[in-house]
């Protein structure tokens, strides 16, 4: 019983004392407006470039997207075949216990 009475209490202490009620939780416009988006930003920039080095950026950025989404992908595989582990051990479970005098090993 006084497992649910400290629940009551913690969830109406935080109910009581969360922003939202309170009314100091930004408002979603102003948080939408908070500053220039990127594309904002690159484009005039891109635009500001020449024609061959705005090309070569473009085909860097897409050529390293793919090898991170095909690195992603990859892994994803990988992980997809093997059956999901069921061992609990840590591996600091998985260490001999220590035995000793604390001197020795200082040394």
């Amino acid at each position: 019983m006084a497992f649910w009475l400290r629940a009551g209490l913690v969830i109406g202490a935080i109910y009581y004392l969360s922003p939202l009620r309170l009314g100091e939780a930004p408002a979603p416009a102003r948080t939408a407006q908070a500053g220039p988006a990127l594309g904002e930003i690159a484009g005039p920039v891109l635009e500001a470039m020449p024609g061959d080095m705005r090309a070569r950026i473009v085909e860097a950025a897409a050529a390293e997207a793919g090898r991170a989404i095909g690195a992603g992908l990859r892994t994803a595989l990988v992980e997809a075949g093997r059956s999901p582990s069921r061992d609990t051990l840590t591996a600091h479970d998985r260490q001999p216990p220590w035995r000793g005098s604390a001197e020795r090993e200082a040394h």
